[in-house]
């Protein structure tokens, strides 16, 4: 696996909660909609390449990232971004917001980019029963620690929590991580084992089961059995591909073309081409 922590930073609890009940009145978008399968996602410029939050979508530019009015407003997360990072290298800032019981549709991100980004997420608000994943590793980023994320491999979130995950997305524009940190500290590159979710192998039977739902799957249930699969990543070891795998495999069983055409058709752009 090719993401993995950096490091855990003490943050300041009152000063972080400021921000987070300033954070509660800002203007989102729904612009990663596309890759939600249940729940919502919101997000929110803090830089960006024109310090307008009308510029809500990634894009490539020369030059460092400019703040927003929303950056501006948040006094302690704008200190924690000028102490952790050479902001020379960074092209936009997001705060993003997982309402609770949403999933990801596994997908892979800079498709649309001439050049990668080296991808960081710092999680502001979160507990243990939300979960990242990377192919078929699944694992927790908990409170303050500082992950990078190779955006460019399969990779999903589940939260089966009660209240938002709130996380710092970074990308910057560099040719290693190392050059984007500006930390005092030593670093790690590794998956510490106690983030790692203990999920069992799909059996036998329950891969049939979850085919047996052929019998049933039409235009008025695809969305939820897409979102069923997605849970089932979370919960046993199967990956992100497998889950659209699965999808098509029923779509197939279910002799409807037009919902095979559909996950097909998905799985390209999620995966392949946007």
């Amino acid at each position: 696996m090719h993401s993995h922590r950096i490091t855990a930073l003490p943050l300041d609890e009152e000063r972080l909660s400021a921000d987070l009940a300033v954070s509660e009145g800002f203007v989102y978008n729904d612009s990663y909609a596309d890759f939600v399968s249940t729940g919502l996602l919101r997000s929110t410029m803090l830089w960006n390449q024109s310090g307008s939050l009308d510029e809500a979508s990634l894009g490539d530019y020369e030059g460092s990232a400019r703040l927003t009015p929303h950056g501006e407003a948040l006094p302690y997360v704008r200190e924690l971004i000028g102490r952790l990072f050479d902001t020379r290298y960074l092209k936009y800032a997001r705060f993003m917001r997982l309402a609770p019981g949403s999933v990801y549709v596994p997908h892979r991100d800079f498709l649309e980019l001439k050049s990668d980004m080296v991808r960081v997420h710092l999680p502001l608000q979160t507990d243990d029963t939300v979960f990242a994943s990377e192919e078929n590793t699944v694992f927790r980023m908990r409170l303050g620690e500082l992950w990078r994320l190779d955006a460019t491999r399969t990779h999903s979130v589940g939260s089966f929590s009660d209240r938002d995950r709130v996380h710092i997305v970074c990308d910057f524009i560099a040719d290693s991580l190392e050059q984007v940190l500006a930390l005092d500290t030593p670093t790690e590159q590794e998956l510490p084992q106690g983030n790692v979710a203990v999920r069992p192998p799909l059996s036998e039977q329950a891969r049939r089961s979850l085919l047996g739902l052929a019998e049933v799957l039409d235009e008025h249930n695809y969305q939820e059995i897409q979102t069923l699969l997605i849970k089932q990543h979370f919960r046993t070891a199967i990956s992100g591909d497998e889950v659209f795998e699965l999808l098509k495999g029923i779509a197939a069983g279910s002799g409807r073309a037009d919902l095979l055409h559909r996950a097909t058709a998905h799985e390209e752009y999620c995966m392949v081409n946007r």
